[in-house]
């Protein structure tokens, strides 16, 4: 019988810890080559225009940053039309991973989700995340 009780609770904790939201860094350095562990997003601005959101989105740390440029169709489901990123000595294009857009009728709009950025190459060098959240300041 306690036997039976300590595997009960065992496997709890794993379903438990399973469950746990995953903690998602805002820039994740997808090639090894750069710490980016200490970046944040700083700066979240867009402007809504009926159909289409313009946003930008600034990380950084105290001596670097990461500019992401993405343009919406809001129509549903949201989908992203063009992104472009810059620094970290480098630019390139982003897609996107996962968005969700909040339409904002009774207020500022709110924009969440994770993005892949990739070089000149095609290739993914970073992945983004970005809360869902209103976008309070326009572009």
């Amino acid at each position: 019988m306690l036997c039976t009780r300590a595997v009960l609770s065992v496997c709890c904790v794993i379903l438990f810890a399973g469950c746990a939201p995953r903690s998602t860094s805002p820039v994740e350095d997808l090639s090894g080559t750069r710490d980016v562990s200490q970046f944040a997003l700083t700066s979240l601005k867009g402007t809504r225009d009926g159909e289409l959101l313009a946003v930008q989105a600034v990380y950084g740390d105290a001596s670097k940053s990461l500019s992401v440029h993405l343009s919406f169709n809001v129509t549903p489901p949201a989908k992203l039309i063009t992104g472009k990123w810059t620094s970290l000595s480098g630019e390139g294009s982003v897609r996107q991973r996962a968005v969700t857009f909040l339409g904002g009728q009774s207020g500022p709009p709110s924009i969440g989700g994770n993005f892949e950025l990739s070089g000149a190459d095609g290739k993914p060098l970073y992945r983004v995340n970005i809360p869902l959240q209103q976008l309070k300041q326009p572009l």
